[in-house]
């Protein structure tokens, strides 16, 4: 553990895992994302793809011209992560950060806006706005449909917003003169239209990560993420998270990340603090899959205490079982816990069926699908023969039982004694 203030999150601590692998509404790189406190909807920001063609365009548009004009794609995704809506955001910039803030059932998202391209012909924001999600609209800057938007300085550039749920604030970060900056602001007096600043940080990150990918700030500390993807950078890679102190702008942690050895392209994308049940969780993302289309993988930190050695990452999900498999004595299910530091996957449960060959029985949460398969042996009816079967937890979440033959059919399998290695 690497603690050294009160409500820190530890982030040397074991990874567990929010989602795998998911599409997104377009093909592209996913940027940032920000997740509903009430419903936990997954809200992720990306540059519109090539080829789209909205109103008011007379032709497709190449995706050259959307990077330049800061044109992006806004996809909401069900915490299971099912596509359930989706907008599109013209003139706003890159997607390097959101915030997402559900007023009395209402969602609206804080973004950048104000799009200038810099000397690469990227688009990245020059100011912050907010508006209601509604899906299948396009919201084009200038218009108003977004709320006014507001520059922290008027030299400020690549502004970008996220929400600090513990103390009620928005958090704005950019480039002022080629310093990396940090303004505290009242959520409610922002929302209002009343911008007074509480704070200026000004943060310089050592240079390992590189690529800023992200932010997030809770209970006095701010969490920023840096990285490449593996086509840069090859395995452990240099994905980095660093915790910094408010009060003092001190560094309080810095940690080389190499969960999720197993993801293809694996590159850092966007971060965000949810509170679950009292317990602070930080979220860091990872833009999957090499050629594309690329897909969105978010991946947790949890500040949950440890009780005897033990720290519950992912309490007991169930396990939905594959066709002509059916319960025995218990439901299977799965549970992700730290033991001495490392992420373990424990199964319960049992299921019956006729296995003459290896097979399916089962499909896994995205909480418990692992980057790289993980294998244990489990307890099976013997007829005579072997005694023990293989399961293997799949990358794809399938749950798999090998060992099942003609001459040694498997009927039954338990699978309270699954417990391996998870990453």
């Amino acid at each position: 553990m690497s603690v050294t203030i009160a409500g820190q999150i530890d982030i040397a601590g074991p990874v567990g895992k929010l989602l795998h692998r998911r599409p997104l509404k377009n093909e592209t790189v996913m940027q940032s994302f920000g997740i509903d406190p009430v419903s936990g909807d997954i809200y992720v920001l990306q540059i519109m793809e090539g080829g789209v063609q909205l109103s008011g365009e007379s032709a497709p548009v190449p995706w050259a011209t959307r990077l330049t004009d800061g044109d992006l794609c806004l996809t909401r995704l069900s915490p299971a992560g099912a596509i359930t809506g989706y907008m599109y955001l013209r003139g706003f910039g890159h997607g390097v950060n959101l915030g997402v803030d559900n007023r009395n059932g209402a969602v609206w998202l804080w973004t950048e806006t104000a799009s200038s391209p810099n000397s690469r012909n990227e688009g990245f924001g020059t100011a912050v706005t907010s508006f209601p999600f509604a899906s299948g609209t396009v919201v084009d800057y200038g218009s108003s449909a977004h709320t006014p938007p507001f520059k922290p300085d008027p030299a400020a550039r690549g502004v970008t917003p996220t929400i600090d749920r513990s103390a009620g604030e928005l958090v704005l970060r950019f480039n002022l003169g080629g310093v990396m900056t940090f303004d505290r602001y009242d959520l409610a007096k922002a929302t209002a239209g009343e911008w007074e600043r509480l704070q200026r940080l000004s943060v310089t990150l050592p240079p390992e990560g590189v690529d800023f990918q992200g932010y997030a700030s809770h209970n006095g500390v701010l969490y920023t993420l840096q990285g490449q993807g593996l086509s840069k950078v090859p395995l452990p890679g240099n994905t980095y998270i660093t915790a910094i102190e408010w009060a003092t702008g001190a560094v309080l942690d810095r940690q080389h990340i190499t969960a999720g050895p197993g993801l293809e392209h694996r590159e850092a994308e966007g971060m965000t603090v949810t509170v679950q049940d009292g317990v602070p969780h930080l979220h860091f993302g990872f833009a999957c899959e090499d050629p594309g289309p690329r897909t969105c993988t978010i991946l947790t930190l949890s500040g949950a205490p440890e009780t005897d050695g033990v720290k519950v990452l992912t309490d007991w999900q169930p396990i939905t079982l594959a066709a002509g498999v059916t319960v025995d004595q218990n439901a299977p299910r799965g549970r992700l816990i730290s033991l001495a530091g490392v992420t373990t996957l424990q199964l319960s449960g049992g299921v019956k069926g006729s296995f003459s060959a290896d097979a399916v029985i089962g499909y896994l949460p995205d909480s418990l699908t692992p980057s790289m398969a993980a294998r244990a042996s489990v307890a099976r009816n013997s007829n005579g023969g072997y005694a023990v079967a293989r399961v293997e937890a799949g990358t794809d979440r399938e749950l798999r039982l090998f060992g099942g033959r003609t001459t040694n059919v498997i009927t039954w399998a338990q699978l309270d004694s699954f417990s391996a290695v998870w990453r």
